[in-house]
Protein backbone atom coordinates (compact mmCIF):
# COMPACT_ATOMS: atom_id res chain seq x y z
CA UNK A 1 0.00 0.00 0.00
CA UNK A 2 3.03 2.27 0.88
CA UNK A 3 4.32 1.53 -1.93
CA UNK A 4 1.18 2.48 -4.45
CA UNK A 5 0.90 5.82 -2.36
CA UNK A 6 4.91 6.34 -2.97
CA UNK A 7 4.21 5.66 -7.29
CA UNK A 8 1.44 7.79 -7.06
CA UNK A 9 2.75 10.89 -5.35
CA UNK A 10 5.43 10.43 -7.52
CA UNK A 11 3.69 10.58 -11.07
CA UNK A 12 1.82 13.28 -9.33
CA UNK A 13 4.92 15.34 -9.30
CA UNK A 14 6.06 14.70 -12.63
CA UNK A 15 3.04 15.62 -14.16
CA UNK A 16 2.74 18.64 -12.27
CA UNK A 17 6.69 19.06 -13.03
CA UNK A 18 6.12 18.44 -16.85
CA UNK A 19 2.88 21.30 -16.63
CA UNK A 20 4.75 23.74 -15.26
CA UNK A 21 8.00 23.45 -17.92
CA UNK A 22 5.06 23.73 -20.46
CA UNK A 23 4.29 27.07 -19.17
CA UNK A 24 7.95 28.64 -19.97
CA UNK A 25 7.29 30.95 -22.83
CA UNK A 26 8.54 30.16 -26.34
CA UNK A 27 10.41 32.23 -28.58
CA UNK A 28 11.14 30.73 -32.43
CA UNK A 29 12.69 32.44 -35.72
CA UNK A 30 11.36 30.81 -38.88
CA UNK A 31 13.16 32.28 -42.24
CA UNK A 32 10.26 33.19 -44.61
CA UNK A 33 12.76 34.25 -47.70
CA UNK A 34 16.72 34.38 -48.09
CA UNK A 35 16.88 37.82 -46.08
CA UNK A 36 13.56 37.66 -44.10
CA UNK A 37 12.55 35.78 -40.56
CA UNK A 38 9.72 35.49 -38.88
CA UNK A 39 10.24 36.00 -35.01
CA UNK A 40 6.78 34.52 -32.81
CA UNK A 41 6.82 34.84 -29.19
CA UNK A 42 3.83 32.57 -27.30
CA UNK A 43 3.10 32.87 -23.75
CA UNK A 44 0.39 30.87 -21.50
CA UNK A 45 0.03 34.56 -20.10
CA UNK A 46 0.38 38.37 -21.43
CA UNK A 47 3.23 40.42 -20.45
CA UNK A 48 4.88 43.29 -21.95
CA UNK A 49 7.47 42.39 -24.02
CA UNK A 50 10.98 44.33 -25.21
CA UNK A 51 12.31 43.13 -28.72
CA UNK A 52 16.24 43.91 -29.30
CA UNK A 53 18.01 43.04 -32.25
CA UNK A 54 21.44 42.96 -32.28
CA UNK A 55 24.54 42.52 -34.29
CA UNK A 56 27.68 40.41 -32.68
CA UNK A 57 29.17 43.56 -32.03
CA UNK A 58 26.87 44.83 -30.51
CA UNK A 59 24.98 47.14 -31.81
CA UNK A 60 21.25 47.95 -31.71
CA UNK A 61 19.80 47.06 -34.78
CA UNK A 62 16.21 47.77 -33.85
CA UNK A 63 14.76 48.23 -30.53
CA UNK A 64 10.88 48.12 -29.60
CA UNK A 65 8.99 48.30 -26.26
CA UNK A 66 5.49 47.60 -25.80
CA UNK A 67 3.53 48.70 -22.93
CA UNK A 68 0.40 46.62 -24.68
CA UNK A 69 0.44 42.53 -23.26
CA UNK A 70 1.25 39.91 -25.34
CA UNK A 71 0.30 36.39 -25.18
CA UNK A 72 1.61 35.68 -28.64
CA UNK A 73 3.33 38.60 -31.07
CA UNK A 74 5.19 38.03 -34.12
CA UNK A 75 7.45 40.21 -36.09
CA UNK A 76 9.10 39.41 -39.59
CA UNK A 77 12.53 41.28 -39.75
CA UNK A 78 14.23 41.91 -43.00
CA UNK A 79 17.85 41.50 -43.26
CA UNK A 80 18.63 42.89 -47.03
CA UNK A 81 19.14 46.38 -45.74
CA UNK A 82 21.46 45.39 -42.33
CA UNK A 83 23.61 42.87 -44.41
CA UNK A 84 25.33 39.63 -43.86
CA UNK A 85 26.20 38.64 -40.79
CA UNK A 86 25.36 37.46 -37.55
CA UNK A 87 22.86 38.96 -34.94
CA UNK A 88 21.19 38.12 -31.92
CA UNK A 89 17.12 38.46 -30.67
CA UNK A 90 16.23 38.76 -27.74
CA UNK A 91 12.59 38.87 -26.24
CA UNK A 92 12.47 40.16 -22.50
CA UNK A 93 9.74 39.55 -20.75
CA UNK A 94 9.37 40.65 -17.07
CA UNK A 95 12.64 39.78 -15.36
CA UNK A 96 13.61 37.10 -18.31
CA UNK A 97 14.37 37.02 -21.83
CA UNK A 98 14.41 34.33 -24.66
CA UNK A 99 17.52 34.52 -26.85
CA UNK A 100 18.37 32.93 -30.36
CA UNK A 101 21.23 34.00 -32.89
CA UNK A 102 20.73 34.68 -36.54
CA UNK A 103 23.50 34.16 -38.89
CA UNK A 104 22.12 35.58 -42.55
CA UNK A 105 24.43 34.09 -45.30
CA UNK A 106 24.66 33.50 -48.97
CA UNK A 107 22.70 30.46 -48.56
CA UNK A 108 20.24 32.08 -46.59
CA UNK A 109 19.34 32.66 -42.31
CA UNK A 110 20.33 29.66 -39.86
CA UNK A 111 18.99 30.13 -37.08
CA UNK A 112 20.35 28.94 -33.43
CA UNK A 113 18.58 27.01 -30.53
CA UNK A 114 16.90 29.17 -27.82
CA UNK A 115 18.42 29.97 -24.88
CA UNK A 116 16.44 31.28 -21.61
CA UNK A 117 17.87 34.10 -19.76
CA UNK A 118 17.06 35.91 -16.48
CA UNK A 119 17.33 39.82 -16.02
CA UNK A 120 20.10 41.00 -13.56
CA UNK A 121 19.14 41.86 -9.83
CA UNK A 122 20.69 45.28 -8.45
CA UNK A 123 20.01 47.07 -4.73
CA UNK A 124 21.47 49.66 -3.61
CA UNK A 125 21.78 50.13 0.40
CA UNK A 126 24.73 52.83 1.98
CA UNK A 127 26.52 53.40 -1.54
CA UNK A 128 27.00 49.14 -1.63
CA UNK A 129 25.77 48.09 -5.14
CA UNK A 130 24.63 44.64 -5.04
CA UNK A 131 24.68 42.70 -8.50
CA UNK A 132 23.30 39.23 -8.77
CA UNK A 133 23.36 37.79 -12.47
CA UNK A 134 22.23 34.20 -13.99
CA UNK A 135 24.78 33.98 -17.00
CA UNK A 136 23.64 31.24 -19.13
CA UNK A 137 25.85 31.73 -21.93
CA UNK A 138 29.10 31.26 -19.24
CA UNK A 139 30.05 34.43 -21.13
CA UNK A 140 32.22 37.66 -19.67
CA UNK A 141 29.56 40.05 -18.22
CA UNK A 142 30.81 43.45 -17.58
CA UNK A 143 29.32 46.44 -15.57
CA UNK A 144 30.25 49.99 -16.76
CA UNK A 145 29.04 52.96 -14.38
CA UNK A 146 28.19 56.56 -16.35
CA UNK A 147 27.35 59.59 -14.58
CA UNK A 148 25.71 62.67 -17.03
CA UNK A 149 26.54 60.36 -20.04
CA UNK A 150 30.46 60.55 -19.10
CA UNK A 151 32.27 56.80 -18.48
CA UNK A 152 33.00 57.04 -14.78
CA UNK A 153 34.18 53.08 -14.42
CA UNK A 154 34.42 49.53 -15.93
CA UNK A 155 34.86 46.29 -13.93
CA UNK A 156 34.50 42.79 -15.47
CA UNK A 157 32.81 40.26 -13.56
CA UNK A 158 33.78 37.44 -14.72
CA UNK A 159 32.10 34.29 -16.75
CA UNK A 160 30.66 32.41 -14.16
CA UNK A 161 27.06 30.64 -14.27
CA UNK A 162 26.08 32.94 -11.00
CA UNK A 163 27.36 36.34 -10.56
CA UNK A 164 27.20 37.64 -7.23
CA UNK A 165 29.55 41.04 -6.39
CA UNK A 166 29.42 44.15 -4.10
CA UNK A 167 30.64 47.35 -5.67
CA UNK A 168 31.97 50.20 -3.30
CA UNK A 169 30.35 53.58 -4.89
CA UNK A 170 30.68 55.48 -1.71
CA UNK A 171 33.59 57.39 -3.17
CA UNK A 172 31.28 58.80 -6.37
CA UNK A 173 30.25 62.10 -5.61
CA UNK A 174 26.00 62.81 -5.08
CA UNK A 175 23.81 62.61 -7.92
CA UNK A 176 22.16 60.11 -10.58
CA UNK A 177 24.53 57.31 -11.82
CA UNK A 178 23.37 54.62 -14.84
CA UNK A 179 24.75 51.40 -14.16
CA UNK A 180 24.91 49.18 -17.12
CA UNK A 181 25.77 45.17 -17.23
CA UNK A 182 26.42 44.21 -20.61
CA UNK A 183 26.27 40.36 -21.30
CA UNK A 184 26.85 38.27 -24.49
CA UNK A 185 22.53 39.31 -25.59
CA UNK A 186 22.12 42.56 -24.55
CA UNK A 187 22.66 45.80 -22.09
CA UNK A 188 20.86 45.99 -18.62
CA UNK A 189 20.26 49.20 -16.95
CA UNK A 190 19.62 50.27 -13.27
CA UNK A 191 19.92 54.21 -12.07
CA UNK A 192 21.75 54.24 -9.23
CA UNK A 193 20.95 57.48 -6.95
CA UNK A 194 24.04 58.34 -4.48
Amino acid sequence: MKTKNWILTVLAFLVAAIGTASDFPRMNVVPVEKDKALVVFTSTSATPLEITLSNWKGDIVYFKKTKERFDNYEEVFDFSEMGKGKYGVCINFGNRSINRSVEVGKEGIKVGTALRCYEPCFRMKDKMLSVSFFNCPCEPVYVNIYHRGKHISAVNLGKELTVQRYMDLSQLRKGEYEIVLTDRFKEHRYIAQL
